[in-house]
């Protein structure tokens, strides 16, 4: 989908309800194009996401308070 990119995409999670979570869990974490942003319980993200979704999120760089870039 053009268009629905943007530069930074802070994904909350707290839950599924849906039956489709992976569905709407994928487009969240596809939206980003420079920074994303999870926040939310990482079995949780990692459990409905799959296993590429956890791949992706053990290549990530972890975010700590004071450090930029």
């Amino acid at each position: 989908m053009k268009g629905l990119e943007r530069p930074v995409v802070v994904l909350c999670v707290n839950g599924f309800r849906v039956e489709r979570a992976r569905e709407i869990l994928y487009t969240g974490l596809s939206r980003a194009s420079s920074l994303l942003v999870v926040v939310g319980p990482r079995a949780l993200v990692e459990e409905i996401g799959g296993e590429a979704v956890q791949q992706r999120l053990r290549a990530a760089q972890p975010w700590s308070a004071g450090v930029v870039g």
